[in-house]
């Protein structure tokens, strides 16, 4: 049984009537390829929403073209899921979004999550359903679930963000960082710093004020609550969480496309560069590394940024240019710093 795809996105928008969804269910349960299609219907669904709002391409367009391919997928004869590893990827500029269909229940009860992500190197701002406006730094993702603006606001972070939330004194809206670690606002404008890998997570208010609740080691939760201008960090290691007076500028100043660094060391400094540039670097001293430094960037390129690097820290660096390995991956651009 084949099912149109107009009503395969009537079933996703829950316009059908009973005795339709009843078709398209048995359709679903009919066979596994069947759910995948209608994952992916979701998803070209999605992000099409998201293009048309930053007006970035013809939705229309890529729609159809969508539908077109799956026609001529289907034709063939060949499996939906052996095509959905292979298949192309609409790419967006500034902006990747996956949406996630699962069903449970026999397919009665729907939960749609959506997750937005930027690339290496790109900086990216959104609106979220409930009018929130999120800037996310380079390789981050934000998701929530598609009942956001009527149900929970709960949004689940990794990476670096810098949120405004419109308030909305019934729905607190909370940001989670894991399991470990959340803030919680009515309505206010926050930074959080949160890439896996890193061993501090940090919440910078710039106004408003938020609530803030981690694991402690005893298996409790830490609680503090912040001022404008006011970071806290939690150590994930030890689960210590320490609040201090800042400006909230430096923190901030990636969402205009400026690096900011006010007495860090060598270390913090090539990290967020590594992530701002899409670069390695391969530190020949570890003495390198406790050279502290401060310093304003916007737009310069990175052998500018490595020039004033030089001139501040006594250092010496060597660009090298991003080589092709056998497979035709492309390897990042490596930068050797020696003394």
């Amino acid at each position: 049984m084949n099912v149109d795809d107009n009503i395969l996105i009537q079933y996703i928008d829950n316009t059908l009537s009973e005795g339709e969804k009843a078709q398209v269910e048995t359709w679903l349960k009919a066979s596994p390829e069947n759910e995948k299609i209608l994952e992916q219907m979701y998803f070209v669904l999605q992000l099409t929403q998201k293009v048309k709002i930053m007006n970035t391409v013809d939705t229309e367009k890529a729609f159809a073209h969508f539908k077109a391919k799956r026609k001529r997928q289907v034709s063939l004869g060949v499996s939906w899921l052996s095509l959905q590893r292979i298949s192309a990827i609409l790419f967006v500029p500034l902006l990747v979004l996956s949406g996630y269909l699962l069903l449970h229940n026999n397919g009665k009860d729907r939960l749609r999550i959506v997750e937005i992500s930027t690339n290496p190197g790109i900086v990216s701002n959104f609106n979220l359903p409930d009018g929130s406006k999120v800037w996310l730094n380079t390789n981050s993702s934000l998701t929530y679930t598609d009942n956001f603006a009527t149900g929970e606001r709960l949004v689940e972070l990794k990476g670096e963000g810098y949120f405004e939330v419109v308030k909305d004194v019934a729905k607190p809206f909370v940001v989670n960082v894991g399991s470990f670690y959340s803030i919680e606002v009515l309505g206010t404008s926050f930074n959080v710093l949160a890439y896996p890998e890193d061993e501090v997570v940090e919440t910078t208010l710039t106004n408003g004020s938020v609530m803030i609740k981690a694991a402690a080691k005893d298996g409790n939760r830490i609680t503090c609550q912040l001022k404008p201008n006011e970071k806290a960090e939690y150590q994930k290691d030890s689960k210590q969480l320490e609040t201090k007076q800042v400006n909230a500028d430096v923190a901030t100043g990636w969402i205009n496309g400026e690096i900011i660094f006010k007495q860090e060391s060598m270390s913090n400094v090539l990290n967020k560069l590594s992530r701002h540039y899409n670069v390695e670097f391969d530190v020949k001293d570890q003495k390198i590394m406790e050279a502290v430094i401060t310093a304003r960037f916007k737009d310069e390129q990175l052998s500018q940024v490595m020039e004033y690097l030089k001139a501040a820290s006594g250092i010496k660096y060597i660009i090298h240019k991003p080589t092709i390995d056998g497979n035709n991956n492309n390897a990042m651009p490596m930068v050797e710093i020696h003394k």
